[in-house]
């Protein structure tokens, strides 16, 4: 059956369908690993010749696909900021690599692609699981943040589950190794024919038998009736972008999302690289930035927390907090700051759509 032209539908195949969304480029062999393939996407402003754009690279949760930043193309457009969000190792066309070499990998990306795209700096802001992706980032390549502006943002941060104390996390523990080998393959199954699905990251793992989220529906509808009023894209376009998203996803390579659910379950050691620990990963950042001498901007880190967390919780933000807070109370606000805001009216995956939070955190960008 042929699709009109005109509908909604068709729009969201041709959205979808952006150049800019699917770019790839390959890193050579090295003595720890063979050419690596890594697919990207660009999202928001495209930036002309020798322009300077201010950029945000995203690192999303579970199921960590460039996909997952479509949602925030329209926005990210209109106020100006450029927008990367990477395929990590085992997703669309991004290289697998063993489970023990994914963060060594991560942070040897990242700056091989900031030079392929001849970016100086950038903004790192992340969801869920990609936080131990953001603070890997943000010790290994420190210099790509902006010396004048340098930020992280993460929105409902991942916590180790024996400190979140969430029980659905730690019954997940004890599925054997062997079952996550086909982690991957499990969403396919709730894909309905039309290809509608949400929540591809938080309820992963806390609902095995069902994954879809539940609830934020009201939360979710809004935010979209606030995306159609201030970013011209309609509900129905909206529905069938994510849609088509949700589809286009699942088409392509997915398998790193096996090994990201080991790293979360912490099914074997040392694979969250420098924050094993994150109390211990703040007291050393924190040394390194004082070590760094005085530059006259501190390092600003700004934590989103949802008002319904089920992967983190509140035990989970307090804890996630309180290792932040040890800024405070070495009164180090002149080299690092932190901020943390609980958003009402979200659940875990619905804070990462919400057009109002990334509109606070794009234009901080554009008016630094």
């Amino acid at each position: 059956m042929t699709t009109d032209p005109g509908s909604p539908r068709s729009f969201a195949l041709a959205f979808i369908s952006n150049p800019r969304f699917h770019r790839s480029f390959t890193i050579e062999a090295t003595a720890t690993h063979g050419p690596l393939d890594v697919s990207y996407a660009e999202y928001g402003k495209e930036a002309a010749d020798s322009e300077i754009v201010p950029t945000l690279l995203m690192m999303p949760g579970m199921f960590s696909s460039r996909y997952l930043g479509v949602c925030l193309h329209a926005i990210a457009e209109k106020l100006g900021v450029r927008m990367l969000v990477v395929d990590r190792p085992g997703m669309g066309s991004t290289t697998d690599v063993p489970l023990a070499q994914r963060m060594s990998v991560w942070v040897e990306i990242v700056p091989r692609l900031l030079a392929h795209l001849g970016i100086q700096h950038v903004t790192l802001a992340s969801h869920s699981a990609g936080t131990m992706y953001l603070l890997n980032t943000l010790w290994s390549c420190r210099d790509i943040l902006d010396p004048h502006h340098p930020r992280v943002t993460l929105l409902a941060p991942f916590v180790d589950p024996a400190h979140s104390g969430m029980m659905s996390l730690k019954a997940a523990q004890f599925l054997p190794t062997p079952a996550f080998k086909l982690w991957n393959h499990i969403p396919r199954l709730f894909l309905a024919q039309d290809g509608s699905a949400t929540a591809t990251s938080g309820q992963m793992v806390t609902k095995f038998s069902a994954m879809l989220s539940s609830g934020g529906n009201e939360e979710k509808d809004q935010n979209r009736r606030y995306i159609e009023e201030h970013y011209g894209l309609s509900v129905d376009q909206q529905n069938e972008i994510d849609s088509s998203m949700m589809q286009s996803m699942f088409k392509e390579n997915t398998v790193g999302a096996n090994s990201e659910a080991l790293q979360c379950l912490r099914k074997k050691p040392d694979l969250w690289g420098k924050c094993e620990n994150y109390e211990v990963f703040v007291k050393e950042l924190i040394e390194r930035e004082v070590a760094r001498g005085p530059e006259g901007v501190p390092l600003k880190v700004q934590a989103y927390f949802a008002e319904e967390d089920s992967m983190s919780g509140k035990k989970g933000q307090a804890y996630f907090e309180r290792c932040w807070h040890q800024v405070e109370e070495g009164n180090l606000g002149n080299v690092l700051s932190f901020e943390s805001t609980t958003v009402q009216g979200t659940d875990h995956d619905s804070l990462v759509q919400s057009a109002r939070v990334w509109e606070k955190i794009l234009a901080e960008m554009k008016t630094e």
